[in-house]
């Protein structure tokens, strides 16, 4: 086994003190099996034999792997390998690539295909009629940007089109407009290729996610079973699972990718042994793009940067208190931060994207990380205890804050724009806490975790516990984001998706620990009462036995029932939930319907923009307009003016408020079943009466129904001058107009009560063509009378 050859020569090189120990295995192992207590290494030395494949398990303890390549590594020999042409011929073997076990492969596949069919629910309703649908209202704002530069370019080549980019995107999310462009672009560089990049890239997106969370649960707990677990949690958290469904292209799913990547950078960097060889620097390179990506993927990335801050602090302190070397263990990541802000330098220098504040922020973090293992270094050579640094830390975290923005007054208005970020709700349903609304603290997370979040805090607790008594940096990296993440989750249920990656980790653990007391599988190692439990779960030697063998076999009926009757537990409520979070996303066929209806009669009437604008409910502003208008970039004109609309009584001052703004008017049935509007009201006058007088309102003049939804759930309406009806009357008395008009179907009847004048003489305005019946009498009224205002006689 060269491979073996290879990892023992590594093994030397790095723990050369090792070597007499080696040699006494290996007597050992000519004997036969032997145990961890036999050997004279202690348990991380031990733990690294296993981890690469020199020593493995067996059922009656451990044997070495290949005991001719660690002899010959041991003296410095070449190792002889036989040769059918000429096995007298003594060769130096080759290095050759481990084998991947397909049923390893097939599970991890296997997991991910959970991931991928919860994530594609609403496949029917994204595509559609030959229609790209997308999810919700936000990405119909990045499909507009996509299909803007697309527009504006011939192909990638063109970059300089990103420097072109207005502040609302470029101090927004430019990283990801430009990289759904350059997909877009590489698929056909038309509006149909952006559409299909938007509807897809969530799903990527999860896919990701999915396996870097397998790596990391098969890393940090030493056990592929956790990992498997994990991706299988992360499938199941209703809030992950929305976020990234086919076809809501928001900014999360981005977002999660370089929070996961984020994640697994530091893992690797804690987990070095050695910075002696090309593993530190790539990782810390890797750290440095995953930090550069998450900044430039969003205005508020900066946010999502603070627990790498935070686990230095934490790293540091537990290395002062173990007597090990801070500035080894932190140095490449202060070099995956210069690179991070290198990169994001760059990019704000070439491309103008986001402020300097954003743009800074991972130098200001750099900076941040070296005081304190420059702090951290001068208390390990002076002795003080680590918890007189964690107040001199504390100290200096709070001068900062005091006098940086006094220095750089653009720092003061980032911390006071992201303050408001978090603590002003806006009216909008993910700025609320995840313990907020009708069903409680309890329920309320329930609804967007499933039973995850339930299983996984205990174990987020106890590691918390373990990471705070033992020296185990690996663990304290998902430690220290769950804790943000849920406190932020708390503050904002927009961060709901974010927590859920680390949530996913102890989620998978809790399951497998789950079904280990069950009686239905192996004891999870790294959670043994008679592991090492001094060692963290990269060096323990029976939990890194576990990780290298372990493989997938196929379970008995009785087996297999009782796992997926724990599976069925575990997502219950996500199974329920999922479908139902990501129903709430999709476009009902109504309102698409209504799109696509008002599509068509604008190109009829040669209607262009803003002529053709949809003024709607804001939550729907940018769906309705982008499929009749293209312009989806902005809900602030509905979002400032509908709800006031609705609302309000004065149909009149409304029509000359509107008219020159707006070609249609959307009005719908109310979200919650709860919403009452007044009779005077313009939403009951219209959605309910369709212009109509009754007793409790008088009949609008300007408003014209001409789309209604099958069920009548959504109504269409335009602006229209009107025709104006005048005759005689008896003075003072009342003079009833009353038409019926038929809209797709529906048809309703139009009346309006006048009084005529002491004179004996009445007008009213009417905005329907079509026969009247006034006092009995019969007129017709024409479209263009409707449109130009003209005024029609009763005789």
């Amino acid at each position: 086994m060269a491979g073996v050859r290879e990892a023992t020569d590594s093994f030397l090189t790095d723990y050369p003190e090792s070597e007499e120990a080696l040699q006494s295995i290996l007597e050992l192992d000519r004997e036969g099996a032997w145990t961890f207590d036999e050997i004279p290494l202690d348990s991380g030395r031990f733990g690294e034999l296993v981890s690469r494949g020199i020593a493995e398990q067996v059922p009656e303890g451990y044997r070495l792997a290949d005991q001719q390549a660690v002899k010959a590594a041991l003296t410095g020999e070449p190792q002889v390998v036989a040769d059918s042409s000429d096995s007298r011929r003594p060769q130096i073997a080759l290095p050759t690539s481990a084998t991947v076990d397909s049923r390893v492969v097939g599970a991890i596949l296997g997991s991910l295909f959970v991931v991928v069919v919860l994530r594609l629910l609403a496949y029917p309703q994204v595509f559609r009629n030959g229609d790209v649908v997308l999810l919700g209202n936000d990405p119909y704002y990045y499909r507009y940007w996509v299909e803007h530069l697309l527009t504006q370019s011939s192909g990638i080549n063109e970059l300089q089109v990103l420097s072109s980019l207005p502040d609302l995107v470029s101090r927004g999310e430019p990283l990801l407009v430009a990289t759904l462009w350059i997909l877009a672009t590489l698929l056909g560089g038309d509006a149909g290729a952006a559409g299909l990049v938007l509807a897809w890239y969530p799903v990527l997106s999860a896919l990701v996610v999915g396996l870097v969370i397998y790596l990391l649960g098969s890393h940090l707990f030493a056990d592929r079973r956790v990992g498997l677990a994990a991706v299988i949690m992360l499938a199941l958290i209703p809030a992950h699972a929305f976020r990234t469904s086919l076809g809501y292209a928001d900014h999360h799913a981005f977002d999660y990718v370089w929070l996961a990547l984020t994640m697994a950078a530091l893992v690797v960097l804690s987990d070095l042994e050695t910075l002696r060889d090309w593993r530190p620097w790539v990782a810390a390179s890797g750290l440095g793009i995953a930090i550069a990506g998450q900044t430039l993927a969003w205005e508020a990335g900066p946010l999502l940067l603070l627990p790498v801050g935070i686990y230095l602090v934490g790293q540091s302190l537990s290395a002062l208190r173990t007597e090990s070397s801070p500035l080894r263990s932190g140095g490449p990541l202060l070099i995956g931060l210069g690179v991070g802000a290198l990169l994001t330098h760059v990019a704000h220098q070439v491309f103008t994207w986001h402020t300097p504040v954003v743009a800074y922020a991972p130098f200001l973090l750099l900076l941040g990380c070296l005081a304190v293992l420059v702090a951290t270094e001068l208390a390990s050579r002076t002795g003080l205890a680590p918890k007189y640094l964690a107040g001199i830390e504390f100290i200096g975290l709070v001068a900062g804050a005091v006098i940086l923005p006094r220095v750089l007054p653009a720092v003061a208005t980032g911390l006071d724009r992201g303050v408001d970020f978090l603590l002003q709700t806006e009216g909008i349903a993910e700025t609320t806490s995840i313990l907020s609304g009708q069903l409680g603290s309890i329920f309320g997370p329930a609804l967007l975790f499933g039973w995850t979040l339930f299983l996984a805090l205990p174990y987020l607790c106890w590691l918390s516990l373990r990471a705070y008594r033992q020296h185990t940096p690996t663990v304290l990296i998902p430690v220290i984001y769950g804790w943000f993440f849920l406190l932020l989750a708390i503050v904002q249920l927009r961060f709901a998706g974010e927590l859920a990656i680390p949530i996913a980790l102890f989620a998978g653990l809790g399951f497998v620990h789950l079904t280990s007391w069950l009686d239905i599988s192996d004891e999870v190692a790294y959670l043994s009462s008679d592991a090492d439990s001094s060692s963290p779960p990269a060096t323990n030697p029976q939990a890194q036995s576990s990780t290298h063998s372990f493989v997938p076999t196929m379970p008995d009926r009785q087996t297999a029932f009782a796992l997926f009757g724990a599976f069925l537990l575990v997502g219950s409520m996500s199974f329920i939930m999922v479908p139902i979070k990501t129903n709430q996303l999709t476009i009902p066929d109504d309102q698409y319907q209504a799109a696509t209806w008002m599509d068509e009669y604008a190109d009829q009437q040669g209607w262009e923009y803003p002529d053709n604008y949809v003024f709607s409910p804001w939550g729907r502003n940018r769906v309705y307009n982008y499929f009749v208008n293209g312009e989806s970039r902005s809900y602030s004109y509905a979002q400032s003016n509908y709800g006031a609309f609705i609302t309000a009584t004065d149909g009149d001052a409304w029509y000359t408020r509107l008219r020159d703004r707006v070609g249609f008017i959307v009005t719908q049935d109310p979200l919650q079943e709860d919403t009452t509007f007044a009779a005077q009201s313009l939403q009951t006058r219209l959605h309910t009466q369709y212009g109509s007088g009754s007793a409790a309102a008088p009949g609008l003049a300007h408003y014209r129904a001409v789309y209604v939804s099958p069920d009548g759930s959504v109504k269409v309406f335009t602006l229209v001058p009107g025709a104006r009806l005048v005759g005689t009357a008896p003075p003072n008395s009342d003079v009833s107009i009353s038409t019926t008009q038929s809209v797709n179907g529906h048809q309703f009847t139009y009346s309006r009560t006048v009084e005529a004048t002491a004179g004996g003489r009445y007008a009213v305005t009417v905005p329907y063509a079509g026969t009247y019946t006034v006092n009995g009498n019969r007129v017709d009224v024409s479209t263009t009378a409707i449109r130009q205002n003209e005024t029609v006689s009763v005789s």
